[in-house]
């Protein structure tokens, strides 16, 4: 029977003791763990459970492991604590807490978090190290803690809240977390406990370093205010869902993608009861999971195909549509139903598994239209059988832009090309034709010329913009004019003489498909492929790493071995190169052996000292930077560095990027 609020027992703040952890360091594990705000978290909940709380400090057992730049602020000086190391935790709560005449336990933690494959959250220990991850089972803990491994007459009330991430432990396989139970004595249905995470599974906890804080204790203390203990219990429920209110708010302003969530053991008001405290996490498993049906269905779907293009941004879409934070930037690996397995045994929300939403993202996003159709069927007949919610429809497909193709082939007279210029809009035709071969100079006037042309003859055609405005010119070159300044070519806008700098106007790139062949053909072509599946995604810290669609070529040395590094596996696809002037031919050489489709270095190579500069400059110019918009990104770098005044200006920039799409090759000269 369920127990009101009111009819709980008077909670006697010298009868309570708590538990309090802030891990910030984690030196053994990585020097990116670092997690400023969790040790003042902690001490500003130690100052509440001891200030209003009214709790004798002799009953809180701290622990902190703060950075060592971190300066902690207590207004009646530092409070006695320990190291929050394994040793130093469980002999805290396994052996000195037990002993205590208590009736109510608080546990907080502050720090990372992971879920296992069980669904319990491990909280690494400031020892934590990649060969030993000591940590705090939690969900282990609560049940040796509701069972009679502790006296039942004591501590029948306990809260824990948990300010850390609820993420898959396998986004990072190097930890050893290994498998760990504390056993426990008989079960007790006399307990009540009351467990309040920061996120939900899958989800990340946000840390704001700016205010040394985590936002979820920062909302949850304002929240508690000057609550006494007995206020505290009582109305915790209630104040839980105003704090998830607030959430409500925040996620939708974008400020924050969490949700706090929790569980309530055995009783206590507003809440939903378990019959079975220990299968508490199963039964509050959020999604259902296919049926044998859905698998036998889905093999023969995926029966002789490959990953489809869009399949990164499939599966991070369902995480984001079922409210949980994707666990990784890389795909599980394997092929189509490898993915969905690993899916099905995450978490996605009440109703709405993970596997649906990631297979209606692929059906409206795949070019196989009667490919597409019958997974959309697969998704409905699968949701009907395990009571699944309706998948909302996924985003629609970019749509590819207009653009203009130029050609430049290299003429039987020394120094001269033939040009011929494409229309693409949803397939090429011919534009223009030069007809005869011109020098560079006279190439570059007549390319505008014409580009001014075709662009009013659109606007002329279309005077409502119900097509796509052309808003690319791809130059098709020989190598040896990679390095041509295309962007800085002037077209024609008017009144009067007046142009434009091209690279101002539309997004510019470069293409050498001429240069794909052979071997290179292939892994040209296999590369795309990945760069489809990957579906660009935003990074921001490229590096030379086989699971990374990025990798930066900086400094004054290069591998000699670099083609065979780049074709090892399907990534990188773009490859950033601001490498030593005597080493960019080299680089661009390799590159296009290797077959990489997207490349992007500085014109006439990058000055000394400022070889890493590159991916820095295009990282300012957004939040971060998506393959896909690395051409408008360019841009916008280009119409930033002009000035007012053209005729004082040098309108080209230093950037080159390369654009090869074997998708987009242009048909060939006829004969003549």
């Amino acid at each position: 029977m369920s127990q009101s609020a009111d009819d709980l027992p008077d909670i006697v703040a010298e009868r309570t003791y708590a538990l309090v952890v802030g891990v910030e360091s984690y030196d053994e594990v990585s020097s990116d763990w670092r997690l400023p705000g969790a040790a003042q978290d902690a001490l500003n909940f130690t100052r509440w459970i001891t200030g209003p709380g009214g709790v004798p400090s002799c009953n809180v057992r701290l622990f902190l492991s703060p950075l060592p730049e971190t300066r902690l602020a207590d207004h009646d000086g530092l409070p006695e604590h320990r190291p929050a190391t394994e040793a130093n935790i469980r002999q805290a709560l396994f052996r000195e807490l037990p002993k205590c005449d208590g009736d109510l336990l608080w546990i907080y933690w502050a720090g990372h978090g992971f879920v296992d494959h069980h669904g319990d959250l491990l909280l690494p220990c400031a020892d934590a190290t990649t060969e030993s991850t000591s940590h705090l089972n939690l969900e282990s803990a609560l049940r040796w803690w509701g069972s009679t491994s502790v006296d039942p007459r004591l501590f029948r009330h306990q809260v824990a809240l948990v300010d850390a991430c609820r993420v898959d432990h396998r986004i990072i396989p190097h930890l050893t977390f290994g498998n760990f139970d504390y056993g426990r004595g008989d079960l007790t249905g006399e307990r009540r406990q009351f467990v309040l995470y920061a996120a939900r599974p899958g989800e990340a906890a946000k840390n704001e370093a700016d205010r040394q804080s985590g936002l979820f204790t920062r909302k949850l203390l304002h929240t508690l205010g000057d609550m006494s203990m007995g206020q505290s219990i009582r109305h915790l429920p209630d104040a839980t869902r105003r704090l998830q209110a607030d959430f409500d708010g925040l996620r939708e302003t974008g400020e924050t993608w969490q949700t706090p969530t929790f569980e309530i053991h055995r009783g206590w008001n507003g809440s939903a009861l378990f019959d079975d405290p220990w299968t508490a996490f199963a039964a509050e498993r959020p999604a259902p999971m296919l049926d044998q049906a859905a698998w036998d269905g889905l093999e023969v779907l995926a029966q002789g195909r490959g990953l489809p293009p869009h399949v990164h941004d499939a599966y991070r879409w369902a995480f984001r549509i079922c409210g949980c934070a994707a666990p990784a930037d890389t795909l599980p690996s394997g092929g189509l139903t490898e993915i969905v397995h690993d899916l099905d045994e995450r978490q996605g929300r009440p109703g709405r598994p993970l596997t649906l939403a990631f297979v209606r993202y692929l059906a409206a996003h795949s070019p196989d239209r009667d490919w597409a159709a019958r997974l959309a069927s697969w998704v409905d007949a699968t949701r009907e059988r395990i009571g699944a919610e309706p998948v909302p429809a996924p985003p629609q497909p970019p749509t590819e832009p207009a653009a203009l193709h130029v050609q430049l082939t290299k003429a039987v007279k020394e120094n001269t090309y033939l040009v011929r210029i494409w229309r693409y809009r949803d397939g090429f035709t011919s534009a223009w034709d030069s007809g005869t071969s011109l020098v560079l100079t006279a190439a570059r006037d007549e390319i505008g010329e014409q580009v001014a042309k075709l662009v009013e003859a659109d606007a002329d055609r279309d005077p409502l913009g119900d097509d796509p405005d052309i808003a690319r010119v791809e130059f098709h070159v020989p190598l040896p004019l990679i390095e041509e300044e295309f962007e800085s070519w002037a077209v024609p806008t008017g009144p009067g003489d007046g142009s434009e700098p091209m690279g101002y106007l539309f997004e510019v790139v470069v293409r050498c498909p001429d240069e794909r062949k052979r071997v290179g053909l292939r892994t040209w072509i296999r590369k795309w492929q990945s760069y489809e599946r990957h579906g660009g995604g935003l990074w921001e810290a490229p590096t030379p790493d086989a699971r990374h669609p990025v990798w930066l070529l900086a400094g004054d040395r290069i591998p000699g071995n670099l083609s065979g590094l780049l074709q090892l596996n399907g990534l990188p696809v773009c490859v950033l190169a601001p490498v030593a002037p005597a080493l960019l031919g080299d680089a661009l050489t390799a590159v296009h052996k290797a077959g990489i489709p997207i490349v992007l270095w500085r014109r006439g190579g990058a000055p000394s000292g400022s070889a890493g500069d590159l991916a820095t400059t295009l990282a300012s110019s957004e939040t971060g930077v998506d393959l896909r918009n690395l051409p408008s990104a360019l841009r916008r770098l280009r119409v930033a560095a002009g000035g007012v005044d053209p005729s004082d200006q040098d309108w080209s920039h230093p950037l080159v990027l390369l654009w090869d799409d074997p998708n987009r090759r242009l048909p060939p000269r006829p004969l003549k």
